[in-house]
């Protein structure tokens, strides 16, 4: 079987053209959001905006895309599967808003910290999850340590670690593993 090795400097291209395809997007999400914020349309303040842009868009780019990542992370998310995790959030949070009520007014409750991990490998994912812990009311993401995540639980309902991860992750875990991997 024969392979075909992708010379060096093809690679190098493709790598350029993927910094730049991120830069651009990074750009116009800040212009548009300038625009849409300021929401005025004087050529002095778009000419503003498309320099703080360009300037956030070059300055980010190195805080957001980890070296080793760039060029094999997707430039594209599964917006499908997005809209599903934000009815999935809002869903969990609901029901968690409930049972937190019910629970503060009977005084049945034991807080504490319990340590979970995660199988997301994407570190901006495990960012979402632990994002995704603290929005939900009862939980609190307190600390990540690779793919372990310490979470202060409102309502302790186990101490086994698989079985306190499946609870508070839900359905959430499975979701954010097809968005980012």
């Amino acid at each position: 079987m024969i392979r075909s090795v992708t010379p060096f400097a093809q690679q190098l291209d493709q790598e350029k053209r993927l910094i730049f395809v991120r830069v651009f997007t990074v750009f116009l999400l800040c212009f548009l959001f300038w625009v849409l914020i300021a929401q005025d349309l004087n050529p002095l303040s778009l000419g503003v905006a498309v320099g703080l842009s360009i300037a956030s868009a070059l300055y980010s780019f190195g805080l957001f895309y980890e070296q080793h990542l760039r060029p094999t992370a997707r430039i594209f998310l599964r917006f499908d599967l997005v809209i599903v995790y934000v009815a999935v959030v809002l869903y969990l949070s609901y029901i968690a808003i409930i049972d937190i009520v019910r629970r503060m007014l009977t005084g049945d409750y034991r807080p504490g910290i319990v340590k979970i991990r995660t199988r997301l490998r994407s570190p901006f994912g495990r960012a979402v999850l632990c994002n995704t812990i603290s929005i939900v009311p009862g939980t609190l993401a307190l600390w990540m340590d690779g793919a372990t995540i310490y979470v202060h639980w409102f309502n302790i309902e186990t101490r086994h670690s698989k079985k306190a991860a499946r609870m508070i992750t839900f359905l959430i875990e499975d979701i954010l593993e097809r968005i980012f991997g």
